[in-house]
């Protein structure tokens, strides 16, 4: 058992570490108040090599195992959430493209390993959250073509995007899920922005279909009903990737409220020397680094080619929470100089809140490991 990392991850680590505090952090809050990541940004990000994680070098990208992923993610995202979103958002999608047939791979992973174009993913409705089975967007077959009907809510990136992985029924009578790859400046596609309370630089939206014709190549896989198995593989590695991420801005908080700790005096010594600070540093320290490690074997495990739901849903249910506390506690350390926007750390207790609920609740997290652990027959749906 090897808890350390390889010279090269370790280089790849310093690599996006000094890139994130030269190029990332300092324009962070500005991306914030225009609600959108400047093409600029993203090619550079493309430039090291960041958004082809994912995609074959035949295609222009530079696979990297799920450890070292998490590496990049985890230093992307100390310094700005954006950036973790958009290399995140392309490991996920480049799962679905690579289904598609050759000339669509041909088209689309290398503009997305270099930047050019960002895919999304589409498939929460309003009423098909945590119950991602129950979509009712419909794919009717028309020939050569699909017609596509339905609205997907809280799409990342959508007011940037070019594409969108839309999961869709080709049969309604059926709970079976299609993938299919629907460029966004199609006629009957609709974009309507939502003002979130965190992330707000993602620009996430509601995107609407209205019989829109969509040619037969777009659609991912050999044959019809096989997206939600597809979705479900994704979910598993990329769950561990948010866990890491909302724990990597819970330690950068820690880490900043260290030094105040031992800079702040009250009653003629440090704040740090009070035990009702201390211990709750202890804790925060504790509980990043419990947290770290189980994302780490999700990853090892995934690299391996062995199972990891029951992993990979723990993480997923217990950092997000514990990545908002933590970031709450140190922000009441800091006193009001934490609630201003003076320091970063309100707007990372925002961000830290949407990892919560994308890409599945604690509470179907936590039915996962129930599945796991005593068997199917003792889930209540």
């Amino acid at each position: 058992m090897d808890f350390s990392f390889t010279e090269e991850q370790e280089m790849i680590r310093r690599m996006v570490r000094d890139f994130g505090q030269k190029e990332l952090a300092p324009g962070y809050a500005a991306r914030v108040k225009a609600g959108s990541v400047p093409p600029e940004m993203i090619k550079k990000i493309a430039d090291l090599g960041l958004m082809g994680l994912n995609i074959p070098e035949q295609y222009e990208g530079q696979m990297k195992d799920a450890v070292t992923t998490g590496v990049i993610l985890e230093e992307l995202a100390r310094h700005a959430d954006d950036a973790a979103y958009l290399v995140f958002n392309n490991y996920a999608q480049a799962n679905f493209v690579v289904l598609g047939n050759d000339d669509l791979k041909r088209e689309w992973l290398p503009a997305m390993a270099r930047g050019r174009k960002i895919v999304l993913m589409a498939a929460t409705e309003a009423e098909a959250g945590s119950d991602l089975a129950n979509l009712k967007t419909i794919a009717r077959k028309d020939g050569d073509y699909y017609i596509l009907n339905g609205e997907k809510n809280r799409v990342t990136f959508l007011q940037q995007g070019h594409a969108a992985t839309v999961l869709a029924r080709t049969d309604p009578s059926s709970r079976r899920l299609t993938p299919f790859l629907v460029p966004l400046d199609l006629p009957g596609v609709t974009r309507a922005p939502i003002a979130d309370l965190g992330t707000e630089s993602t620009g996430g939206g509601i995107m609407s279909l209205e019989d829109v014709r969509l040619p037969g190549k777009y659609r991912l896989g050999d044959e019809e009903g096989k997206g939600f198995y597809a979705a479900m593989r994704t979910f598993d590695c990329v769950r561990a990737f948010g866990a890491l991420e909302s724990l990597a801005k819970a330690d950068v908080t820690l880490q900043e409220t260290l030094d105040y700790a031992r800079q702040r005096v009250q009653f003629n010594r440090p704040i740090a020397r009070f035990q009702g600070v201390s211990f709750r540093l202890a804790e925060a320290a504790t509980r990043i680094e419990l947290g770290r490690w189980l994302c780490y074997r999700v990853l090892w495990l995934k690299d391996k080619g062995l199972p990891h739901s029951k992993e990979a849903a723990m993480v997923k249910w217990w950092c997000p929470k514990t990545a908002f506390d933590i970031i709450h506690e140190c922000l009441l350390i800091h006193g009001h100089y934490g609630y201003s926007k003076d320091l970063p750390i309100e707007q990372r207790l925002r961000d830290a809140i949407l990892p919560e609920i994308g890409d599945g609740t604690a509470e179907i997290m936590k039915s996962i490991i129930v599945r796991e652990i005593l068997g199917r027959e003792y889930l209540d749906f």
